[in-house]
């Protein structure tokens, strides 16, 4: 066990650049890779959220809880309106099924595991990120089949009551195990175990991109035009979803701020917001799908992964130079 803890412990010291790696050369591995792990997708996402959810003490995350119906709005707004919007653009612009798929897969997805460490490494609202993805994750049995039945039923053939079953099982069973391991090993060894549980995350992360990025090198060969144009549509939905919610937060902030006496909504509040409507973990969604159609928006899956990875960098630069002229 001590060399397991030491294992995991060195892999958690220098997670970001194993991640930072994996991405590219995983995309070398033969695609076979990705045939053998995908059926195991649901696992690999049970155990992402599950490490992420050890960390979570739910009685106090609930007593910090200050504002639930701004937190009820906040999730219509992010994963039922916005949702039907994107299936609205796709429809208009006709396009490629598989990336109209995809595209709502991400809108209707909860927010991504880490979005609450993106929150606080960009000088943002972490509190509140976190409160939006806990929910989000939770309430997420409940919309997506609905959205996805409403917008992709005549693109993608699905039983909902099914899509229900498996998000219900995915998320219950990452919280009950979540709930159980911190009441086996407590409090204050989970807090001396950051390093480790960082580790273990890392390489059920490493797993996952591995599901997604195996044999994208051969697709990138076979048809370059159409992965660039699929990697521009990953960029555009994620940071475009950033940009759209920042501009229409700051704007009912200051039309919120005119007509009242208080002090209003925090610009960090505005932009966390925006953050998490660009960071979506589509995997989870992506993860209980038809594996036919899963197969199919694979590559997509793949590249929606870069923005994620590139927005300490651009929305640093972005978000530092919101808050900086608030």
């Amino acid at each position: 066990m001590g060399v397991l803890s030491t294992l995991f412990a060195g892999i958690g010291n220098r997670a970001s650049v194993i991640l930072a790696l994996s991405l590219p050369l995983c995309a070398f591995l033969p695609s076979k890779v990705s045939e053998v792990l995908l059926p195991y997708m649901g696992g690999i996402i049970i155990g992402l959220i599950t490490v992420a959810m050890i960390r979570v003490d739910l009685s106090r995350v609930l007593g910090h809880l200050k504002s639930p119906i701004a937190l009820l709005v906040v999730l219509v707004a992010l994963m039922l309106v916005f949702p039907l919007g994107v299936d609205l653009v796709a429809r208009h612009f006709s396009l490629d099924t598989t990336i109209h798929i995809a595209l709502v897969l991400v809108a209707c997805a909860p927010p991504l595991g880490s979005a609450p460490n993106l929150a606080y490494l960009l000088k943002l609202d972490g509190e509140l990120v976190f409160n939006i993805t806990l929910a989000g994750t939770a309430i997420i049995p409940l919309t997506a089949p609905f959205i996805i039945g409403m917008t992709l039923g005549d693109q993608m053939a699905f039983d909902q009551w099914a899509l229900f079953q498996k998000l219900l099982i995915t998320v219950g069973s990452s919280f009950l195990i979540a709930v159980i391991v911190r009441k086996m090993l407590g409090r204050e060894r989970i807090k001396r175990s950051g390093l480790q549980l960082d580790g273990i995350s890392t390489v059920i992360m490493v797993v996952f991109v591995a599901t997604a990025m195996a044999g994208v090198s051969v697709t990138i060969e076979n048809d370059p035009v159409y992965m660039v144009f699929l990697f521009a549509i990953a960029v555009v939905s994620n940071f475009g979803a950033q940009f759209l919610f920042s501009v229409l937060g700051l704007l009912v902030r200051s039309m919120v701020g005119r007509f009242s006496s208080s002090r209003g909504i925090k610009v960090e509040s505005v932009l966390s917001f925006a953050m998490v409507a660009g960071n979506r973990n589509l995997g989870l969604v992506a993860a209980v799908i038809p594996i036919v159609f899963l197969q199919e928006i694979l590559p997509f899956l793949a590249l929606y992964q870069i923005p994620i990875y590139l927005t300490p960098l651009i929305g640093g630069l972005f978000y530092g130079y919101v808050l900086k002229r608030r």
